[in-house]
């Protein structure tokens, strides 16, 4: 009985291989356009807060739009560990 469930323990590890692999490679492959992206709009949040908040309207939301670009920083750290994770 044991030597079954090995068996199946080693098929459904192939079968994760073989379905992890186009995903990573996706991943790897968009990496740059998704940096691009997430990082642009980490540092113009930054940017725009930091400007808006010296010469700016007096109700401008400086902290909403803090946490929304830490929140895009985040969200392209998370993207690499995913890469990362699915990579071993």
């Amino acid at each position: 009985m044991a030597g079954r469930n090995r068996f199946w323990l080693e098929v459904l590890a192939w079968i994760w291989r073989l379905v992890r692999l186009p995903i990573v490679t996706l991943l790897v492959i968009l990496e740059p356009v998704v940096s691009l992206v997430l990082g642009g709009l980490a540092l113009l949040g930054v940017l725009m807060t930091l400007f808006n908040s010296l010469v700016g309207p007096p109700h401008f939301p400086t902290w909403t739009m803090l946490a929304l670009s830490v929140g895009f920083g985040l969200g392209l750290r998370l993207y690499r560990e995913l890469i990362l994770l699915l990579a071993r």
